[in-house]
């Protein structure tokens, strides 16, 4: 995945979550764990 997709997937996900009144730093939180476990 090239990160100018993962950009856009990334404002995608906060649009989204913003709408449906997630907090922006719980989304970090989760991405942060994700690309943690991706960079293993």
């Amino acid at each position: 995945m090239q990160t100018v997709d993962l950009d856009l997937e990334w404002v995608h996900l906060l649009l989204t979550a913003k709408k449906a009144g997630i907090k922006a730093e719980e989304i970090r939180r989760f991405f942060d764990e994700k690309a943690l476990r991706v960079m293993q």
